[in-house]
């Protein structure tokens, strides 16, 4: 040990003696933190700067018609990219652009067809499906990276158009299906249409089978034309009868409308006249009239007969709400006809203490109470009556009018449609020559009329089944634009950055993602470069002592390591400085000092055993490293030998030790792939330390040889 120590002192006197030999090595404790710093910050956030990135439009687009109205989808094209700043876009005509990528002067050039507009809308007008084309060329000379990342931004750009084709077809079939909703609203609003549609639809039925009779019967015979008029009669009548129908109801719903004006009248003359009978109650003086008991039993009788009275209009009341309910689900008639039916009650409790003939004081004042509350209960009746009934009745049948008129109108054209059946009939026979045909076809357009008006039915029916119809119809109603932008791209990504972020919560630069490779490549040119420059034998020291090679080994390592580590530490406050992001950079700076210190003891253990054949065999493993190390791309997109080799080479525990002080820690990570990286000191140690006594005779012989060449140095 002690000579061990006298060798590194003498080093240590030899550096101080000398300033030439102190600036050499303050330049090789800087010279890895001047590579690393310049790399890291050429590469600091190179994504960003992508609109720098020229790229060619030329648009030849023709445009292309639909409904009548010109469009211009290249334009339009156009338009958005001036606004897109991702890429730096030129817009320039062929010749020009294709010149310019030819000179390597842009990076691509995307050309827009003259038919772009037309194939777009030609689903549409001609029901051809013809996908619109954008042709990119690329320039692959200019660079290796920029296509990859033009490509990506013409992609981009593809996705858009193609979003904002479906949006603007969904927008359109939504505002259609917007209106087919409030179709359905009203036609539903009447619960007798879909009966009546029934109804036609087993008339249909029966006229197919007219029809089928009528084409076994008359199967090439002259007569096929009257036996098909004489049908007609029949359906005419089918249509008169649903008219007729239709106009009954009608009817009916008009005599409940000029019913429903009556009864509000009848509700406020019971509430009136209640008012009356409890004015008589009042006027009942038992102390005053005591002696005169046949002036209490007229008020007594006038009461009866005005309570019978009401009771008789409260029936014709519920009369009316019934007569209602048989034709119109409103809510709140059972609850008005409750209260009614307790008025009633209570009207049958005072005419029974009336009838008993005892008009005691306990009676008179029992009867008041009670027709306090009738009156009370009269009063809610007549609100509910005006609030609720008498707006709902009025909004159904105005809705039903609506509806029945719809109807009418249907019947009417099918009504006209008849009239002309039988010269229709007469060309038809004339047009197929025999009735065969004509049965055929009646019997086709009927099954198809018999299918639609089915599917009609179910349609209408499938909305008061389920509110599922209602809820869609109800977003369309609200926001089309809305639903159309979700349904043209209903998936949304939510990307997680897992150990993304800084310690103040930021995002981590790409420069900061690099910085453990830079650095980790660092510390190994350094310790190359080390060596190149600084001896690693020893050959002036002025005592006369014989030392053992291990002592010759470490004396000398001691000043290697020391640099070392200066340059790992120098390399860690710069990364620092330049803003490189670290979690931890207490542990940043230590693990760059670690590696640099393991690395010095490899690259010293190769040259002290081979000399300057070690020299090149350290820069040999600095290449293979710097190719499969995963430092840059995924480990997993190199060839396989790299993949294999990756777990044995020291710059993978090294990289791994940087970016879990960087990016943060994971379990007892950190310090496995701190005894990883020292695992690598074994091998250089028994190298320097054991084999390396045969292998001096051999390195002297090397040294020789080389000498007498003139040209190695």
């Amino acid at each position: 040990m002690r000579k061990i120590i006298a060798i590194f002192i003498n080093d240590v006197k030899e550096i101080f003696k000398r300033p030439a030999v102190s600036f050499i090595l303050l330049g090789l404790i800087f010279l890895p933190g001047m590579y690393s710093w310049l790399n890291i910050d050429s590469t600091w956030n190179p994504y960003d700067n992508t609109g720098n990135l020229p790229i060619a439009i030329v648009n030849k687009d023709k445009g292309a018609t639909i409904l009548g109205e010109n469009i211009n989808m290249g334009n339009s094209l156009v338009d958005g990219m001036k606004e897109n700043n991702a890429i730096k876009w030129f817009f320039l005509n062929e010749a020009e652009a294709k010149e310019k990528v030819l000179k390597s002067e842009i990076y691509g050039e995307v050309d827009i067809p003259e038919d772009f507009s037309k194939n777009i809308i030609n689903i549409f007008e001609i029901g051809q499906m013809k996908r619109p084309e954008l042709s990119f060329q690329v320039n692959q000379k200019k660079n290796a990276i920029a296509p990859i990342i033009v490509s990506k931004a013409v992609n981009a750009l593809e996705t858009t158009i193609d979003q904002n084709i479906v949006n603007a077809i969904f927008y359109k079939g939504l505002g259609t299906a917007n209106t087919v909703k409030l179709f359905t609203k009203e036609f539903n609003s009447t619960s007798g249409i879909t009966e009546k549609l029934n109804v036609g639809k087993e008339g249909i039925s029966d006229l197919k089978s007219l029809f089928k009779v009528l084409k076994l019967i008359s199967d090439s015979t002259s007569n096929s034309i009257s036996a098909i008029r004489d049908l007609l009669p029949t359906v005419d009548s089918l249509t008169g009868t649903t008219k007729d129908g239709m106009s009954n109801l009608k009817g009916t719903m008009n005599s409940l409308k000029s019913l429903s004006e009556t009864i509000e009248n009848v509700v406020a003359s019971i509430e009136n006249e209640s008012k009356e009978i409890l004015d008589i109650a009042n006027s009942i003086n038992l102390d005053k009239q005591r002696e005169n008991k046949e002036l209490i039993s007229s008020k007594v009788d006038i009461i009866n007969s005005k309570l019978t009275e009401n009771r008789r209009r409260i029936k014709n009341v519920q009369d009316f709400l019934s007569k209602v309910s048989e034709h119109i689900q409103l809510r709140g008639i059972n609850l008005l006809q409750n209260q009614l039916d307790k008025i009633v009650a209570e009207i049958d409790d005072i005419q029974t203490i009336i009838s008993n003939n005892r008009e005691t004081e306990n009676d008179i004042k029992n009867i008041n109470n009670k027709l306090k509350n009738i009156q009370i209960k009269e009063k809610d009746v007549q609100k509910a009556y005006k609030n609720d009934i008498k707006n709902n009745l009025n909004s159904a049948f105005d809705n039903s009018s609506k509806s029945m008129d719809i109807v009418s109108n249907l019947f009417s054209d099918l009504d006209g449609a008849t009239k002309n059946a039988d010269s229709a009939l007469a060309s038809l026979m004339k047009i197929f020559g025999n009735t065969k045909d004509l049965t055929e076809n009646i019997d086709n357009v009927c099954t198809k009329l018999e299918n639609d008006i089915g599917k009609v039915i179910d349609s209408l029916s499938e909305p008061q089944k389920s509110d599922l119809f209602d809820k869609f119809a109800n977003l369309i109603q609200n926001d089309p634009m809305d639903l159309a932008n979700f349904l043209s791209t209903p998936v949304q990504t939510n990307k997680v950055d897992m150990y993304g972020l800084d310690k103040n919560g930021s995002q981590l630069s790409y420069g900061s993602k690099m910085t453990p490779f830079f650095t980790t490549l660092s510390c190994w040119i350094g310790c190359v470069f080390l060596v190149t420059i600084v001896r690693t034998n020893i050959i002036n020291i002025k005592k006369k002592e014989k030392f053992k090679n291990y002592q010759k080994f470490f004396g000398r390592f001691i000043i290697f390591a020391i640099v070392a580590i200066l340059q790992g530490f120098v390399l860690a406050i710069g990364n620092l400085l330049i803003k490189v992001q670290a979690k931890h950079p207490f542990y940043f700076i230590l693990s760059i000092m670690n590696i640099s210190f393991v690395f010095v003891f490899i690259v010293y253990s190769l040259t002290v055993s081979f000399g300057r054949v070690g020299e090149g065999l350290s820069v040999i493993v600095l290449v293979l490293q710097i190719a499969g190390s995963g430092g840059s791309f995924p480990i997993e997109m190199l060839p396989k030998a790299y993949q294999i080799a990756q777990p044995i080479m020291p710059f993978y525990p090294a990289l791994n030790l940087i970016r879990e002080s960087i990016c943060g820690f994971y379990g007892n990570n950190y310090i496995e792939y701190t005894l990883m990286l020292w695992c690598h000191t074994i091998i250089p140690f028994l190298l320097g330390i054991i084999f390396r006594t045969p292998l001096i005779h051999m390195l002297e012989n090397i040294e020789k040889e080389l000498e007498k060449t003139a040209m190695i140095i």
